[in-house]
């Protein structure tokens, strides 16, 4: 299996991704895997994903800042 691990701006691991021919073959292996339509996240989950939501619009910047940005460090 080749997974790839996504991670967030820090660098903290926040998912994974599987090629999908691995995920049909666990979804073979394992049936029950893929048997739960309703998914709900932990009060938990919640909290942490709601804390990096605040914390990327910390450092948000509009697009016209950004490409004035670029065009500025390189002389554009």
């Amino acid at each position: 299996m080749k997974p790839q691990i996504i991670q967030d701006h820090n660098g903290n691991p926040t998912g994974v991704f599987i090629p999908i021919k691995e995920w049909e073959e666990l979804k073979k292996q394992y049936p029950e895997i893929d048997n739960n339509p309703s998914f709900e996240l932990s009060n938990e989950q919640k909290k942490i994903l709601d804390e990096r939501l605040k914390a990327d619009k910390k450092e948000f910047i509009s697009a016209r800042k950004a490409l004035n940005n670029i065009r500025h460090k390189y002389g554009l």
